[in-house]
């Protein structure tokens, strides 16, 4: 195994937080985030609605940097962080019109699942190697910079089982 790996595995708090690393404030629409190795800027993920409430079939999905190593200013992903890295490709599902079949740009094994619960209320959700179905809470990708490329090595995802506050994490491994 990865020295590096073990190295920021042992940082890693029960809790699903890397020491130092911030977490943001989950606004009204605040669906999940991404933190990575690099530094603690964070990629935030939220639901984007039309004004009847109902999600934008366009783009369900708004996300946008807080960039806690700038004193937390916000800026948008960038064209190529949208294309290669960090953006959302979505699918409406062909039987319920609330729901969406998700996943990053850069991870197509990872499958989320968007869900309009009410007016101005999305949650996505994510199912593990277990097949059971929990609210994504958070990313965090344990990512190798030795290279020419950033060759990501690890995605530990962060779920809450239905009726619980508990966070549960599964280990994905990218290689």
């Amino acid at each position: 195994m990865n020295l590096l790996l073990i190295f920021l595995s042992a940082l890693t708090f029960c809790k699903g937080e890397v020491a130092d690393y911030p977490v943001p404030d989950k606004k009204e629409h605040h669906l999940f985030y991404i933190q990575r190795t690099h530094n603690t800027n964070t990629v935030v993920y939220e639901a984007n609605f039309k004004e009847n409430g109902q999600l934008n079939e366009e783009e369900p999905i708004l996300a946008y940097w807080i960039l806690y190593e700038k004193n937390g200013q916000t800026e948008p992903l960038t064209r190529i962080e949208k294309s290669f890295a960090y953006g959302i490709k979505h699918k409406a599902d062909e039987n319920n019109s609330r729901e969406y079949d998700i996943h990053l740009v850069s991870y197509k094994i990872l499958q989320l699942r968007l869900k309009q619960v009410a007016p101005f209320k999305a949650e996505i959700f994510f199912q593990g190697k277990n097949q059971e179905e929990a609210s994504l809470d958070h990313i965090f990708i344990h990512a190798n910079n030795a290279g020419l490329w950033t060759k990501v090595d690890l995605l530990e995802v962060y779920t809450h089982l239905p009726n619980s506050n508990e966070l549960k994490k599964e280990n994905i491994s990218i290689n």
